[in-house]
This record gives C-alpha cells, sequence and structure tokens, in this order.
C-alpha cells in the first residue's frame, strides 16, 4: 500500500496506478533472482502470489479508464507542411512525416525529458540509408531525393531489439514520402556546420548553433496542425493527442489500408499484438466493409464431429493429468519425477 499511495514518490504524486506498482514489484523481484533468492512475489508452484494478484486486481479496478492518446491521419502532417515557414517548422514537418512512415517511438527521433528516456537509442544521420537499383546512395548525392527506397537501422531498441533494419519504398506522393522526406532531412542538417554520421536526426539550426527538436515542440506542431483542421473532421481535441499519436495513427493507416498483420509487426517493431492497443475501433472507417464482408456467406455448414476413439480416461492422452509428458510441464518445474504405475489397463 505505501508503493500504492506513493510514499516513495514526489510530493506531488497522490497515487500509483496497478501497472506502476506491478512493474515496481517485478524489479524488486528482478533484483532478489540476480543474488540468487527466491522471487519474493512467487509463491511455491510458481505462480503469482494469490494475495498480490488480488491486490492488483482491486487496484486495477479503482484505477480511473486510461486515457489514450488519439491516432492522428496523416492528413493532419500534410496540414503542417504547408504551414511551415522557418528552419524550425520545415524540421519538425520532416520528422513527423519520416516518424509516421516508420511508426517511430518519439524518443527515436525527438528530444524527449529524462522521465520519458527508455533503453531506445535517437536514430543518427548514420542510420539513414537510401537505395537506387539496389545500389547505396551516398548522402551527399544530389538525387538523394529520388532513390527506389530508404532504410532506417534502429540500433538499441525498448525490448534489447539491436541492429533492427526496416525499408520503406517511395510512396509516389511529391510530398507524403518516406524517401523524400528523409533525404530532405539529411540534405538539410548535412548543411549545418559541424554535422557528422553522428548527427541526431533530432538536429536543427537554431540561434547559430546546432540544438535539438523536442518533443514539446513536436506536441505544439500537431495541435496546431489538428485545430487547422477541425474538430468537425477529425473528431479530435487538442488534448487528446501527443508525440504517441504519430506512432498510433501509422498502426491505423496500415489497417485502414489493409496491411496484413505481419507487415504492421514488422514495420512498427512490435514484437506481439502489443500493436493492437493503437488500433483505434472508434474510428469511423474502422469497420469500412466489414458488415458487407458479414453478409458474404448467410449460411454456413457444420461438419459434425467424430466420436473419440481414446477413453478420456487414458493417460496417454494429451494434457491428461497424468499424462507424463503434462505432468513435467506443470508450472514449468522440470525437477518434478513423474512416477508412472507398474500396472495401467491402457498398457
Amino acid at each position: 500500500m505505501a508503493l500504492r499511495e506513493g510514499r516513495f514518490s514526489g510530493s506531488n504524486v497522490h497515487s500509483l496506478a496497478e501497472s506502476t506498482v506491478r512493474n515496481s514489484l517485478s524489479f524488486v523481484a528482478s533484483t532478489f533472482r540476480e543474488h540468487d533468492r527466491p522471487n519474493p512475489t512467487r509463491d511455491e508452484d510458481g505462480e503469482l502470489s494469490r494475495l498480490l494478484s488480488r491486490q492488483f486486481r482491486a487496484f486495477k479496478n479503482d484505477d480511473p479508464n486510461p486515457i489514450q492518446q488519439k491516432a492522428l491521419p496523416i492528413g493532419v502532417l500534410s496540414e503542417i507542411a504547408k504551414r511551415q515557414t522557418t528552419e524550425t517548422e520545415r524540421a519538425i514537418s520532416q520528422l513527423a512525416i519520416g516518424a509516421f512512415f516508420f511508426a517511430c517511438r518519439s524518443c527515436e527521433y525527438l528530444k524527449v525529458p529524462s522521465a520519458e528516456k527508455r533503453r531506445t537509442d535517437v536514430l543518427r544521420l548514420r542510420n539513414i540509408r537510401f537505395l537506387l537499383n539496389g545500389r547505396e546512395l551516398d548522402h551527399g548525392n544530389s538525387r538523394l531525393e529520388f532513390a527506389d527506397c530508404v532504410a532506417i537501422t534502429f540500433e538499441w531498441q525498448k525490448k534489447d531489439e539491436r541492429m533492427d533494419t526496416v525499408t520503406q519504398m517511395a510512396s509516389g506522393d511529391a510530398l507524403l514520402c518516406p524517401v523524400r522526406q528523409w533525404a530532405a532531412l539529411m540534405k538539410r542538417i548535412r548543411n549545418y556546420k559541424g554535422a557528422t554520421d553522428n548527427t541526431p536526426v533530432s538536429a536543427v539550426w537554431k540561434n547559430g548553433r546546432m540544438e535539438d527538436v523536442t518533443s514539446k515542440m513536436m506536441v505544439d506542431a500537431l495541435e496546431a496542425g489538428v485545430a487547422a483542421v477541425g474538430y468537425e473532421k477529425l473528431g479530435i481535441k487538442k488534448d487528446e493527442i501527443g508525440t504517441h499519436s504519430i506512432r498510433s495513427g501509422a498502426a491505423m493507416a496500415m489497417y485502414l489500408g489493409e496491411c496484413p498483420v505481419y507487415t504492421i509487426m514488422m514495420i512498427g517493431r512490435w514484437s506481439s499484438d502489443a500493436f493492437l492497443r493503437y488500433i483505434r475501433k472508434q474510428v469511423e472507417q474502422f469497420s469500412h466493409n466489414v458488415s458487407r464482408r458479414m453478409l458474404r456467406y448467410q449460411y454456413h455448414r457444420h461438419i459434425q464431429e467424430r466420436e473419440p476413439r481414446v477413453s478420456h480416461l487414458d493417460p496417454r492422452q494429451h494434457n491428461h493429468p497424468n499424462n507424463a509428458e503434462t505432468r513435467r510441464n506443470v508450472a514449468g518445474d522440470m525437477t518434478r519425477r513423474v512416477r508412472l504405475p507398474a500396472f495401467s489397463l491402457f498398457n
């Protein structure tokens, strides 16, 4: 309860969410295990302690509904691009559109507060490559924007994935194109004094020196873009978006574009079905054509099950409680020994 009530946090924290408490205890348990001590959060069967399980459930029931940032349509990024007049606005537009096509996390292309900083490294110029007819182009090549595709290598990611390269082909659009935007960004930063291969993609020339585009600057630009398009068209309020809206919008765009699930996962570098949290079913076009497809087969025939030939009492059946392999895998405890009976009706 002390952790839940925020007694170990700052004075401005009154209560911690269930997920925060769970993660904090997970770190404590990891420390125990690193020192060859038993996990204090698990019972003797290796499962989460019943008391903790009940406590987590109670915390979750008491927590307010999570506020998710709305998925941002790429049309808003197009509006932002039309409004660019300064070097900073140009940098923000290039980063927003470029990050959209790769479903980037904010910490991968922006300077974020230390509280939001994760293990992910910010992208640098050396991580961006352009290919034309299968041959890599030098960053100084004048035909960079006409490359067939752009490849980005994410050196270190949230899930400890390293050197993960994702490729996007040119879209053919004069503005909303991953190749054109990353090429424009590359040329802009390469012209800065002191720029090298290690310069972050968030770099922008400001006040006579290289600074970084921050997450706050990006949020301000996104809010201005949403306001310009209007609530009537988007159904989004300014306070409902953030930098995560770009990643969520990318997942939504791929879904609406009928991209296969594995493509969405690979482009966004999701290692599980966690990306489904980014698909917003409140979006009007989410169910496009679904009702029509549901009418395609108005009748379907069931194939009758065959009578099982093996008795349900036979311990040789998979998942039978007396099955040797099943008992060996109970709770993941490989030290358990299975004793088979000397006599069995099914031998």
